[in-house]
């Protein structure tokens, strides 16, 4: 079996889109950012595209996925408190 590694750039609206599944593997901590971590982030992501500057592009973090291509299942390595804490924001 061969395993290849591989980088790459997604927008936010391809990471939540039906071609990623994300699953929570045991191993990982639970969810322990509070209201002063989530509020940092949508802060800088909510200056960046506030700023007027013409550059909407904003560096999220790295996700680390395991994940076969062309299956949306994605076990999550790395940026699941990022992840989550994207998705309670979107759902409000």
């Amino acid at each position: 079996m061969s395993t290849k590694i591989t980088a790459k750039e997604y927008s936010i609206s391809n990471v939540f889109s039906k071609d990623f599944q994300f699953f929570i593997p045991p191993y990982q901590r639970p969810y322990a950012w509070n209201t002063e971590q989530a509020y940092e982030l949508f802060d800088d992501i909510f200056t960046t595209f506030n700023s007027g500057s013409g550059n909407e592009t904003y560096f999220i973090g790295s996700i680390v996925l395991i994940k076969e291509e062309g299956k949306p299942r994605s076990e999550v390595i790395d940026g699941q408190q990022r992840l989550t804490t994207l998705t309670i924001l979107l759902s409000v």
